[in-house]
């Protein structure tokens, strides 16, 4: 993951002056006092010392600090437990989310879809994406209308 800000350091800086001991002299003093009052920041200076102290508590490696011009980017390395699952066949969760839709439905045929999302804990695009892939597989149909109609589970 990159992070990137458009500033610039101090006069004759590199990405290794930063990583090493240097004094810290806010670019706005006025600005970083106000967020220092505010508690926004603790203290300033000690951003990058924390953020490196961070990764090795968390046992990846240190973040890497590229400097371009009036640009600022940190480039951190997941570590390989905290990497999403590949999500070019998501079909296990779909799945799960499925059978747990028609479970419910099996339960109370007269579920509105806002009960259903409610329920399942996902958003109502979700609810409405997975009824209408069901209908279309056949797996679900809809009985009567949309006001006081039910869902049947075909045998």
């Amino acid at each position: 993951m990159y992070v990137s800000n458009c500033s610039m350091l101090p006069f004759g800086w590199t990405a290794e002056t930063l990583l090493g001991a240097h004094t810290s002299k806010p670019y706005n003093p006025d600005i970083a006092r106000v967020f220092y009052r505010a508690s926004y920041i603790e203290s300033w200076g000690r951003g990058i010392q924390k953020i490196c102290d961070a990764c090795k508590s968390l046992g990846t490696k240190e973040p890497e600090y590229i400097v371009h011009g009036e640009d600022i980017m940190v480039k951190f390395i997941a570590l390989q437990s905290a990497k999403v699952p590949d999500f070019v066949n998501p079909k296990p969760q779909n799945d799960a989310l499925e059978n747990r839709l028609l479970k419910l439905l099996k339960e109370n045929p007269y579920l509105t879809q806002k009960e259903m999302f409610e329920r399942l804990s996902v958003s109502r695009a979700t609810v409405q994406r997975l009824i209408k892939k069901l209908v279309n597989e056949k797996k679900l149909r809809r009985m009567g209308g949309k006001r006081y109609g039910y869902w049947q589970i075909p045998k």
